[in-house]
């Protein structure tokens, strides 16, 4: 059976995404055109465990990346070695990309779809899809990090189930 603590958190974390998601926009999209998913989103037991934190796609060094949903640009610069953006939808509501490089600066706007970048400099950093290149894509509340397929559909439907003693 699972602790009551972690089944009280998962129902205030998908609570608070859907608000997000709501107050953000309606209109989410992949951020490359014709995603393949490479690697799924897996939960982290606690913040210091490991897990995956984000979902990945298959991309090309130059393929163009676009926003997710209307966004503030919260960052867009190099992180060590590779570059990264992070948009803020709504109040705490963010999505990260990488390895993405952008021109845009922290506070412009962005809409649904609009280019925010592109693959950038897949092939100077150790990435946990090699041989292959691909765009890490994050999504992250206040709670913490959800899978950022909840806000385009590429989850299926939950299911409850009676708690047996």
């Amino acid at each position: 059976m699972r602790d009551p603590k972690f089944l009280l958190l998962l129902v205030v974390m998908l609570v608070f995404s859907f608000t997000e998601k709501a107050e953000a926009s309606s209109n989410w999209r992949a951020p490359i055109d014709s995603p393949e998913l490479v690697n799924q989103y897996r939960q982290p037991a606690s913040d210091y465990s490991a897990g995956h934190r984000g979902v990945d796609y298959l991309v090309k060094e130059g393929q163009p990346v676009f926003a997710p949903a209307s966004a503030e640009v919260a960052f867009a610069g190099k992180v060590v070695n590779r570059g990264v953006i992070t948009l803020k939808h709504g109040a705490s509501l963010r999505t990260t990309l990488e390895p993405v490089c952008s021109d845009l600066e922290v506070g412009e706007r962005v809409l649904v779809g609009d280019r925010i970048g592109a693959v950038c400099n897949a092939s100077e950093y150790e990435n946990h899809c090699k041989p292959r290149i691909c765009l890490h894509f994050a999504l992250r509340t206040d709670a913490g990090y959800l899978s950022p397929l909840v806000t385009i559909g590429g989850l299926a439907p939950s299911r409850l189930l009676p708690i047996t003693p």
